[in-house]
């Protein structure tokens, strides 16, 4: 049985997505917590989450779940950190183009 490895930048893929669904789940889990009056995620697990390349899946839960709009720091964190993600992965998406389109 041959086990083939993916490439690097796949798994980096797949690990930001899967990342990125667990901060998602993280704002679900809050917000309803919130709800509920139960035990909530830490604001600072939060953050932490959303620094490490989680501002997508905080982004989308923000919208979905109406959850950590006006509250700062998530009012100007999320956007902010989403827009330095973006320019990160298309910086290293271009290096990475660059460096294979020279023979």
């Amino acid at each position: 049985m041959s086990v083939t490895m993916l490439p690097l930048p796949a798994l980096l893929g797949i690990l930001f997505i899967v990342w990125n669904l667990g901060v998602l789940c993280l704002f679900g889990l809050d917000k309803r917590a919130a709800i509920r009056g139960l035990w909530r995620v830490p604001e600072r697990r939060l953050v932490i989450a959303i620094i490490l390349f989680g501002a997508l899946g905080a982004f989308i839960g923000q919208r979905l779940f109406r959850h950590k709009t006006r509250k700062a720091p998530f009012n100007w964190l999320v956007p902010a950190m989403l827009t330095i993600q973006i320019v990160a992965l298309a910086a290293l998406g271009l290096m990475r183009f660059s460096q294979n389109s020279w023979p």
